[in-house]
């Protein structure tokens, strides 16, 4: 079973390529569309610390979401046009162009719970270009890579954060029940 500690030994067994095999494993789950980045990003705080951890996991996310959003575009564009008329953010997505694009992009990176793998998608199949994409991924990313950094920390010091550790998996289960059962629009 994959999990942090598998990939805090293996990096630490191979520290001159850690940032190559941690952003490796980023694209590689970004790639897939639907595994957690969570794993991860932990793996980066305890092996490079707090803001360099958060740092590379944001790096491998936005890396790997462009990489994503050029083979979903050679591969899925046009197969794809038709899951615009099923789905409201689709369809507004592939139906902006420029600043609007991007901001809709950003608001999907935002929304919790939303699969990296559906935005990527909605992207690759909208008009907007992969400069935009990218920032919009960038922009959009910060806030979550930084909660998953915070919650990674607390966990690895829990002794010393175990009340905000708390407090924060609390806030993300109201959230949780609170938007899952609202669609994208």
């Amino acid at each position: 079973m994959f999990n942090s500690q598998f990939l805090v030994d293996f990096m630490s067994n191979y520290k001159e390529f850690a940032v190559l095999i941690s952003l490796a494993i980023s694209v590689l789950i970004a790639l897939s569309g639907v595994l957690p980045s969570v794993f991860v990003t932990g793996a980066n705080v305890i092996v490079f610390g707090s803001i360099n951890g958060f740092i590379i996991s944001l790096m491998g996310e936005v890396i790997g979401a462009t990489i994503t959003f050029y083979l979903y575009r050679l591969g899925f564009k046009g197969k794809a046009k038709s899951l615009g008329n099923k789905y409201n953010f689709l369809k507004k997505l592939t139906k902006s162009k420029g600043i609007k694009a991007g901001i809709l992009v950003m608001q999907g990176r935002l929304i919790p719970f939303v699969p990296s793998g559906f935005v990527t998608l909605s992207g690759a199949i909208s008009e907007m270009d992969a400069i935009t994409f990218t920032l919009a991924t960038l922009v959009g990313k910060i806030p979550s890579i930084a909660l998953e950094a915070l919650v990674s920390h607390d966990i690895v010091n829990m002794e010393e954060n175990f009340i905000r550790l708390i407090i924060t998996i609390i806030a993300l289960i109201i959230m949780f029940l609170t938007l899952r059962d609202r669609k994208i629009s």
